[in-house]
């Protein structure tokens, strides 16, 4: 009998990690029938969409109010087709205003729920924490102090790693690199990535822009490249000139192993540059009143940069909202170009964030947690692949 699994990403992110566990769930069980709601990656990965993303990833509170009745909708369109086709497992991958409601659904219906990468609770909404402790099957988590959060709340966790260790790998030489990006490694190079989504390129692109035009004032040879993400058309973007080169979003790795800095947007991009030992600057935008509830909501967060929540203290530079001005971006990045020890100094930090992020094999370790509770052997007492 297939194995009926039933996948539901949100964001863009969501996308990129659903797309790489449902092709390891195929090479595992290639009669699988995998479906759900995600983007363009997990269509090509094999998983059949119910309803695809890419008119629906917003960033910020207040941008998601607009997309409330489309979400609504898809809420109800995926809880018939648990009831039509009777998934053998839900896999969840973070997005939880939404995925919360998917998540007692299936509770109800007694089919298990592997929550994969599972909201950042721990953060804030920590009820929302204790939901997902009591309702899904197994949490598959990337984090060894999430592990330990949503343990702490009673959830049965795994601790996978993080799935980047398997993937944040450059597919040329630096030599072949920067001769495929027309670079000069002997000049100083910056990756700039401003986001995924629409919203965040509208916000983080022009204020990129101005600063890596400040800084070719300051240090006229210093050359800039951007990948651009999949979810982005490129036909969206403004035309550079010669101040920045576009390459696309799936030489990300390549941009990152021969840059001496990044300004990027905060999210997983921090965590791959750091992986990967680049030094970068960390920046993010949202709507006024977006940021007036999020500062309210997160109180005991002190970082936004997830290699600084990791460190537990301030490793990379972050400049949040006010303080995301080209002037300010521009002279930090700067002050640590014209730094040695300053590059010098976050590499080795940066390094030290590589060594805690567990072991490769994350992908394949969740398929198989997936696959067992979708052939129902689990227990709770029972040990996890």
């Amino acid at each position: 009998m297939d194995t009926n699994i039933m996948m539901v990403a949100g964001e863009p992110s969501g996308d990129v990690h659903c797309s790489r566990l449902a092709a390891k769930l195929l090479e595992l069980r290639p009669d699988a029938n995998i479906f759900g709601m995600g983007g363009s990656l997990m269509s090509q990965a094999g998983v059949r969409l119910i309803y695809d993303i890419s008119d629906s990833a917003v960033m910020g509170i207040t941008e998601v109010l607009g997309k409330i009745p489309l979400m609504f909708s898809r809420l109800r369109g995926l809880k018939q087709a648990m009831d039509n086709q009777k998934p053998d497992i839900l896999v969840l991958v973070d997005f939880g205003e939404f995925n919360i409601h998917l998540l007692s659904y299936a509770y109800q219906n007694k089919i298990p729920i592997l929550y994969y990468i599972p909201p950042k609770a721990w953060a804030w909404r920590a009820k929302r924490g204790r939901k997902i402790a009591r309702y899904a099957s197994v949490v598959a988590s990337i984090f060894p102090f999430e592990a330990d959060f949503y343990r702490n709340i009673g959830a049965r966790v795994k601790y996978v790693g993080h799935p980047i260790l398997d993937f944040a790998r450059p597919s040329m030489t630096e030599e072949e690199s920067l001769r495929k990006f027309s670079l000069d490694g002997n000049k100083p190079i910056i990756g700039l990535m401003p986001g995924s989504r629409i919203k965040e390129i509208n916000s983080l692109l022009p204020v990129i822009t101005e600063s890596a035009k400040q800084i070719k004032a300051e240090i006229p040879d210093c050359q800039f490249i951007l990948p651009v993400a999949h979810t982005i058309n490129h036909d969206l973007l403004p035309e550079f000139g010669s101040l920045i080169s576009k390459v696309p979003g799936t030489r990300v790795y390549d941009v990152m192993n021969i840059c001496d800095l990044m300004i990027l947007a905060s999210g997983t991009a921090s965590l791959e540059a750091a992986y990967m030992m680049t030094p970068m600057i960390v920046i993010y935008k949202v709507s006024t009143i977006s940021w007036i509830i999020m500062s309210t909501l997160v109180r005991n967060l002190k970082s936004s940069a997830l290699p600084n929540i990791i460190a537990d203290k301030l490793i990379v530079p972050e400049l949040l909202q006010d303080k995301a001005e080209p002037e300010n971006i521009s002279e930090i990045a700067l002050s640590i170009l014209k730094n040695p020890n300053r590059l010098k100094a976050q590499k080795s930090q940066l390094q030290k964030i590589r060594k805690k992020l567990g072991n490769p094999g994350a992908v394949k370790r969740t398929a198989e947690i997936a696959l067992c509770l979708a052939d129902r052997n689990f227990s709770p007492t029972k040990k996890l692949p």
